[in-house]
């Protein structure tokens, strides 16, 4: 007998799908927002002259660069509770695996924004009186900013699509409500084939304001 689509147990727990929106994007947001911090901060450390700040810096993106997410995941999560008897809530584990593996990924798109200013617009900088701090703040940084914004809002993007991984630590976003509602009708199809547009359609304006925010830096 032909399997028979049936949409209606999805339209009925609509308002529950989109209701776990507001995970999904909370945890993208701490994990652009945080890696960005630590991703600069590593970027910072990693080109700088001296080694025993690049060198720490480097361990650290290729860890977080090499290691798969979802191992990351569970490591933090069960191992490290385990371990040491630290128990992390969920969505705080969630929230430090995505932040610390992004920011990872991060430094080496602030690196390469950094060292794409011309050494010479730093030198200019120092010698009208501006201190490392200043020539940074006011010269390098809004300078690589344009640089490195479409790198960014693909991270963005990766980090919506990440954010479903987090499903295996019960952490209630799209993914894990589609799994429980599944569960509960025994409508696999129709469940993930939704949540699988949801993303799709999220990617795509995502996408869409990312290439605008890029056009509105170019002619500014």
């Amino acid at each position: 007998m032909p399997y028979i689509p049936d949409f209606g147990p999805v339209l009925r727990v609509w308002n529950v799908l989109l209701a776990s929106l507001r995970y999904t994007f909370m945890l993208a947001v701490l994990a652009l927002s945080f890696g960005c911090l630590i991703g600069l901060f590593i970027a910072l450390l990693r080109i700088s002259r001296y080694r025993f700040l690049s060198v720490p810096a480097a361990l650290y993106i290729n860890f977080f660069r090499g290691i798969p997410q979802m191992v990351y995941l569970i490591w933090l999560y069960f191992g490290i509770a385990m371990a040491t008897g630290v128990d992390f809530e969920p969505t705080l584990a969630a929230a430090i695996c995505l932040s610390t593996q992004y920011g990872g990924y991060l430094a080496e798109i602030f690196r390469s924004g950094i060292q794409a200013i011309g050494r010479g617009q730093t030198e200019a900088a120092m010698t009208i009186g501006l201190t490392t701090a200043q020539t940074y703040r006011y010269v390098i940084l809004p300078q690589a900013i344009r640089i490195i914004i479409p790198p960014v809002g693909n991270m963005w993007v990766g980090a919506i699509k990440d954010s479903s991984l987090v499903s295996l630590l019960g952490v209630m976003e799209l993914m894990r409500t589609a799994q429980v509602q599944t569960t509960m009708t025994w409508r696999p199809f129709e469940f993930y084939t939704t949540v699988a547009l949801i993303y799709v359609c999220i990617v795509w304006l995502s996408s869409k304001g990312v290439a605008l925010l890029e056009r509105r830096l170019r002619y500014a």
